[in-house]
C-alpha cells in the first residue's frame, strides 16, 4: 500500500526557526523542528494528534523527508 507523505515547511510564532508540518494520508503527525538550542527534534502537539495507527517504515520515510526539507530551506 501507498501512503501519501505531506510535508509543509512554514514560520510559526512559537519557533525561532522554520518549522516542518508531517501528514500522513491526510492524517496530522507532527512537527519537525530545527531550534538552536536543541537541534532536529520531533514533536506531537498534544490533543493536535489523532491515534491512527501508521506503519513504522512510512513513518520514518515521514520524519527523514520532513528533516531533508527543512534543511534544505534553512
Amino acid at each position: 500500500m501507498t501512503s501519501k507523505i505531506d510535508v509543509i515547511v512554514s514560520s510559526d510564532l512559537d519557533y525561532e526557526n522554520l518549522i516542518a508540518e508531517v501528514a500522513i494520508d491526510d492524517i496530522f503527525v507532527g512537527l519537525v523542528t530545527n531550534e538552536p538550542s536543541k537541534g532536529v527534534c520531533f514533536e506531537a502537539p498534544a490533543g493536535q494528534v489523532l491515534g491512527e495507527p501508521i506503519a513504522f517504515d512510512i513513518y520514518i520515510k515521514a520524519l527523514i523527508k520532513a528533516k531533508n526539507e527543512l534543511l534544505q530551506l534553512k
